[in-house]
This record gives C-alpha cells, sequence and structure tokens, in this order.
C-alpha cells in the first residue's frame, strides 16, 4: 500500500509540474489529443514485464493526460502520460534543473530525470509531452529505457 501511495504521490507532482500558468500559444492545441490512445496496456506490459489496467484520462483545456498502473496492485508499477500546451518559461526553468539530464533524438528538445527519476520532458511542435514511469523493482537505467521507448511510441503518433 505505501509504494502505490507513493506512485501515486510522484505522477500527482509529474502532472502538477506539467501545468502551465503561461503558455506559449504558438500551436499545440491539445483539444483532439487522447493522451490514453498513444500508448496501449499491452505495449507497456511488452516493455515492463507487467500486466496494466487500461488508462485513465484526465483533460484541461491545455493538457490531456493518462495513467496507467499494474492490474496487480502489489507490482507497484505505473505510467504516466501528459501532452499539454508548451510553456517555454516552465520548459526552461525545468530543464535547467540540475537533476535534469539533457538528452537527444527526442522532438525538438528534452530532459530526463527532473522532477523524477523515469521521467522524461520533451518539447515537439507547440507540445510538451512528459513520460513517466514508476517501477521499483527495476533499475534507474531500464526504467528511463522504459521511459524512452514509450516516448519514442509517442512521438510516432502525434
Amino acid at each position: 500500500m505505501t509504494k502505490h501511495l507513493m506512485i501515486l504521490l510522484g505522477l500527482a507532482a509529474l502532472a502538477a509540474c506539467t501545468k502551465s500558468s503561461t503558455p506559449d500559444r504558438s500551436g499545440g492545441d491539445v483539444s483532439s489529443v487522447d493522451a490514453c490512445a498513444l500508448l496501449t496496456p499491452s505495449e507497456i506490459q511488452q516493455v515492463l514485464g507487467v500486466a496494466m489496467k487500461p488508462g485513465v484520462k484526465q483533460t484541461t483545456s491545455t493538457s490531456s493526460q493518462c495513467q496507467w498502473d499494474s492490474q496487480d496492485e502489489s507490482e507497484a508499477v505505473g505510467v504516466s502520460l501528459s501532452v499539454s500546451t508548451y510553456d517555454d518559461t516552465l520548459f526552461r526553468t525545468m530543464s535547467s534543473s540540475n537533476k535534469a539530464v539533457p538528452v537527444s533524438g527526442f522532438g525538438e528538445a528534452a530532459f530526463k530525470g527532473y522532477p523524477h527519476a523515469g521521467d522524461i520532458a520533451i518539447k515537439q511542435k507547440g507540445h510538451e509531452i512528459d513520460v513517466g514511469v514508476v517501477d521499483f523493482k527495476l533499475a534507474p537505467a531500464n526504467v528511463d529505457g522504459a521511459a524512452a521507448t514509450f516516448a519514442k511510441l509517442v512521438l510516432s503518433r502525434l
């Protein structure tokens, strides 16, 4: 139960960090984006080796978010995805953290590891795409690899 609570708190923090107070509206209309349609429970299971529940969708005027949790709560595995209207100030602030590690090969700009290990944030075509993976049984490098795999799938579908 403690692990499940930690997952929920971590994912809630990720969602809160991706909300925009002053979005750059140069593009990135998310009204037609269904974050839950960008990954499937089967794809997540193939990467993480854990059966997943269907995604739970949440939307606002500037973001579409989805959260998948393991079918067996004792596994304490979760994946989150948020596609938001890009906010340059927020992205620059988060990417300048000493915990944020720039990564290449993802959109126009990307960083990983902030606000949590297993997170990757990507700037692409007026959007910010945030992928988060929580799996306490995997090594941190494997969690980062899973997040990168999911990010590539999402980018190919946007």
